[in-house]
């Protein structure tokens, strides 16, 4: 079981320290073992608990109504705020703690029940989305270690790549999109994303995910002959070398440009394309049946 600092519980919930504390002494709503020189350390549930607090506190319960509940009616009054409100927290709270402890078990059982109302598509604009940029904040300040986060993105792949493999189209366009990502990029969900959308509105995909160099890119151009080309700028990186990029290819192929990925690196340069700043810009896109 691992153990978090006190430190930690402030990034994961949004509550401050100070308050922690507090609460401890006045509710003892958690007790957290002590080091030799008095150093806090919490556990898996204590921090679960302090999330699911943080959840009910941000929909208007108060501290000491909370306090009163036990470990049965805290996770009661948080299902029933979830099954009532827009909100997604509890289920971001839930694949937080999923990456944080290897608990591929609470993955299954979060999604499978966000699937139950909503798409894919919009679990991973509305839920999986703010989970990464969270978990993405923890890594950059040291919080957990990659493989946390490694293991939370291959789950969600892993979902991509199941409705990848059985998405269908009544429509056949006869029509080929190359989906791929620059050299310096690693981040392929969005070309996951689009994978799907476009198989399921009927085109012929070629994904390559990672290119090694912008010559192997140009070699597939060649070899595939595709009809649309599809690549996200998502990492920090110089305006110049975008944008040579992007003339790049340009210059060399005169096939359909699009672009989708951090808007502002995207607003830095001329793509010489069309651009996605959102989601549904894609989805209502390429599901235009006139698109020929």
């Amino acid at each position: 079981m691992q153990t978090y600092s006190i430190a930690d519980l402030e990034k994961l919930s949004g509550i401050k320290s100070h308050t922690i504390r507090i609460w401890e002494k006045r509710y003892n709503i958690v007790s957290p073992e002590r080091s030799d020189t008095n150093i806090r350390a919490y556990n898996d549930d204590q921090l679960k608990k302090i999330l699911n607090i943080s959840f009910l506190i941000n929909n208007g319960l108060k501290i000491s109504k909370i306090a009163s509940l036990s470990l049965d009616e805290l996770s009661s009054k948080v299902i029933s705020l979830t099954s009532n409100s827009a909100s997604f927290e509890a289920q971001i709270n839930d694949f937080v703690i999923c990456s944080l402890q290897f608990d591929e078990p609470l993955f299954n059982k979060t999604y499978n029940t966000l699937r139950k109302d909503y798409s894919l598509s919009f679990v991973y604009e509305n839920v999986f989305i703010p989970t990464l940029r969270r978990i993405g904040a923890l890594w950059s300040s040291g919080e957990l270690f990659p493989a946390q986060e490694h293991f939370l993105s291959n789950l969600i792949k892993q979902k991509f790549y199941h409705a990848i493999e059985v998405a269908e189209s009544s429509l056949r366009r006869n029509k080929k999109a190359y989906l791929f990502l620059p050299p310096w990029e690693d981040h392929d969900f969005a070309l996951l994303y689009s994978n799907m959308i476009l198989k399921q509105n009927g085109f012929d995909v070629v994904n390559v995910g990672k290119t090694m160099t912008f010559e192997s890119i140009l070699q597939c151009i060649e070899k595939v002959k595709p009809d649309i080309l599809f690549t996200t700028f998502i990492v920090g990186q110089k305006v110049t070398i975008l944008q040579k990029f992007c003339d790049d290819l340009h210059n060399h192929s005169d096939t359909k440009l699009f672009f989708a990925g951090n808007p502002d690196l995207l607003r830095l340069v001329n793509t010489h394309g069309k651009v996605f700043y959102k989601l549904d810009e894609f989805d209502r896109f390429f599901s235009n049946s006139s698109l020929n």
